[in-house]
């Protein structure tokens, strides 16, 4: 109570001012997960609000992870802006990340496997692909309303951020490894930069992606940025795009060339879809200096 009184509400008005304030409310209500069954297994606490009311926001609690902290203190101090070329537009991200139960992990830790995948940073390869979707507008602009796209390992929520605001009648889904990352990060930047853009067509997912992907359905565009630095996880990724592309749909996927210490990264991933023998790729862009990283275009062999 003491943090909606002391600072949700005043942030709201700072952000507002007086801006449909009979739609506003300060209960409480639980809702949680898809449909009436999933509200019986999985719920959460959130605001009884438009924002709250419009977000499908999914758990698979099936996931073991081994590190569950008791508690989340995440206060983010500042608001941070990525201007992306050649638009240019301008997004905001939150930024200082102050933690109590996570600070070893989420302070200390670029990322540690199966407990927490990096999703609070914003990592180079997220710029590379916001980038190339600004300069290469015709792949998302135009869709209708009954195109999709999934924002894979989301993180910021960049990616799918960028595909709603260039097509706004499009349905689009966040998946995030850490439901923290999805409540404290992924919400809070969609709203930041989407505010109430047609947020009755987009979800927000939190699992390990082995078991996840139940919630999924088909897309016209998967768009995923360094989650393949692992040769342990591309398998499943690669099995997502097998699954859930739409056969005339692709996957923009960037990542370093090479992920030393973990094995992962372009290359590795190039050779399991060349030998999966139902998607096809191509490196549609490429960084060649410093830290060498691509972009790759995958699709369905029809």
């Amino acid at each position: 109570e003491e943090v909606i009184s002391n600072f949700t509400i005043k942030n709201y008005h700072k952000n507002c001012g007086q801006l449909n304030l009979h739609n506003v409310s300060s209960g409480i209500n639980a809702e949680y997960g898809e449909d009436a069954s999933d509200k019986e297994n999985k719920k959460s606490s959130t605001l009884d609000d438009p924002i709250s009311d419009s977000v499908t926001k999914t758990t698979v609690k099936e996931s073991v992870v081994p590190y569950k902290p008791q508690s989340m203190d995440l206060l983010f101090t500042q608001w941070k802006e990525l201007t992306i070329e050649p638009r240019p537009a301008t997004y905001y991200y939150l930024k200082n990340v102050n933690t109590s139960s996570m600070q070893e992990v989420v302070v200390n830790s670029d990322l540690v496997p199966d407990i927490y995948e990096g999703g609070f940073e914003v990592w180079e390869c997220t710029v590379d692909l916001l980038n190339y979707l600004h300069s290469n507008q015709v792949v998302i602009s135009g869709w209708g309303s009954g195109s999709s796209v999934l924002d894979l390992g989301c993180g910021s929520g960049l990616l799918g951020i960028c595909a709603k605001q260039m097509a706004p009648h499009a349905t689009v889904h966040f998946q995030d490894y850490n439901e923290e990352v999805i409540s404290n990060f992924t919400i809070k930047n969609y709203h930041k930069n989407c505010g109430q853009l047609n947020l009755h067509n987009v979800k927000f997912f939190s699992g390990d992606w082995s078991i996840v992907t139940k919630h999924f359905t088909k897309y016209d565009l998967i768009l995923s940025a360094e989650t393949i630095y692992n040769v342990n996880s591309q398998q499943k990724v690669l099995k997502i795009l097998s699954d859930h592309l739409t056969d005339s749909g692709c996957a923009l996927i960037a990542s370093k060339r090479h992920y030393f210490g973990v094995g992962g990264g372009v290359v590795d991933f190039q050779n399991l879809i060349r030998e999966s023998e139902l998607l096809q790729c191509d490196i549609v862009w490429s960084h060649e200096s410093g830290l060498l990283r691509d972009i790759l275009k995958v699709s369905k062999i029809i």
